[in-house]
């Protein structure tokens, strides 16, 4: 397999190096608008590099596609326009309108969005916990994450323009959003919200949110920031049931901790003990099986747009500050 990789600094080196282990990848090329950090890549990875897409989408078997968020749709309809399967990181599109444009242009051509969360070992056990009734009947969730990530936001990075990467809700709660509803095997049915920023400047976005998401028989609060000067430890998330309490950690190297009548009871990760801890690796060794006709897709762009969808909603309830349906 032939990928082409669109961006590959920032986030996008994380794409690089999943793709540079995979054993079904035999050429790899890079592209990006800067020639000398190009030329950098190519010299430690021995990787091939471009700096116009147009020019060697041709000979992709695949398009990944990972650049600031208002380039998503400009360079997906490069790679669609070529028949070229492509994967794009997370948020799908600046605006759910673009999202949705580029899946009808997609039409038959497979076209994945980065959901990695979904492929984390941690996520699926929580999520199958949930599933088992092992809390009960979901009533609250709590999704904490308080961060010091003030410099994303600042200089000329991209998201220090709201118009380019909008703000941390959708650039970084983004995962959550699409989490939320997963975990719990709830649809979200409503929405207020409080976004603002604490530490950075307009043009940029907010860099911090607050929201209650309504479900049937309950309620989840995502609270995420970026401008936490010291940011405690907290759970990824606590998640209440009408039988028990589940503790998240953030990371799968520790156990979950299921609290029942006052007792607390360690959870390891049960049948994904073995899966890699890596869930970018996951999400995108998923969507090469799938293209190879190992696998059904679990997620696809139609989950992404959704989410998409429910950002945007968020967005308008902190505006008007109401309530929306969702």
């Amino acid at each position: 397999m032939r990928v082409v990789l669109v961006g590959g600094f920032g986030h996008g080196h994380q794409h690089l190096q999943v793709w540079r282990k995979h054993p079904d990848v035999t050429a790899l090329t890079v592209v990006g608008r800067n020639a000398e950090r190009l030329a950098t890549l190519a010299a430690e990875y021995g990787v091939a590099v471009h700096t116009d897409l147009g020019a060697v989408v041709g000979d992709a078997d695949l398009v990944d596609i990972c650049t600031p968020t208002d380039t998503h749709d400009e360079l997906t309809r490069v790679a669609l326009a070529a028949g070229r399967p492509t994967v794009v990181e997370k948020p799908p599109c600046r605006t759910a309108d673009e999202a949705r444009a580029l899946r009808e242009l997609a039409g038959a051509t497979p076209l994945f969005c980065v959901l990695n969360y979904r492929f984390s070992p941690l996520w699926r056990r929580v999520r199958e916990l949930v599933a088992w009734g092992s809390i009960g009947r979901p009533r609250l969730a709590l999704w904490p994450v308080l961060a010091d990530n003030r410099h994303l936001m600042s200089g000329d990075q991209f998201r220090a323009d709201s118009a380019r990467g909008g703000g941390a809700l959708l650039d970084g709660a983004f995962h959550l959003v699409d989490l939320n509803p997963w975990v719990l095997g709830r649809p979200l049915r409503a929405v207020t919200a409080w976004l603002g920023r604490l530490a950075a400047e307009p043009p940029a976005g907010e860099d911090t949110a607050l929201v209650v998401y309504d479900y049937d028989g309950g309620v989840a609060q995502l609270t995420y920031s970026w401008a936490v000067a010291n940011p405690p430890r907290t759970p990824a998330a606590t998640l209440v049931g009408d039988e028990a309490t589940l503790l998240v950690p953030r990371s799968a190297k520790h156990a979950l901790e299921l609290v029942r009548d006052r007792a607390t009871t360690e959870v390891d990760l049960g049948q994904y003990r073995s899966w890699s801890r890596n869930d970018l690796s996951n999400c995108l060794y998923h969507y090469v099986d799938c293209l190879a006709g190992r696998a059904q897709p679990e997620c696809g762009w139609d989950d992404a747009l959704h989410t998409q969808l429910v950002v945007e909603a968020t967005e308008q309830a902190a505006a008007d500050g109401t309530r929306r349906a969702l």
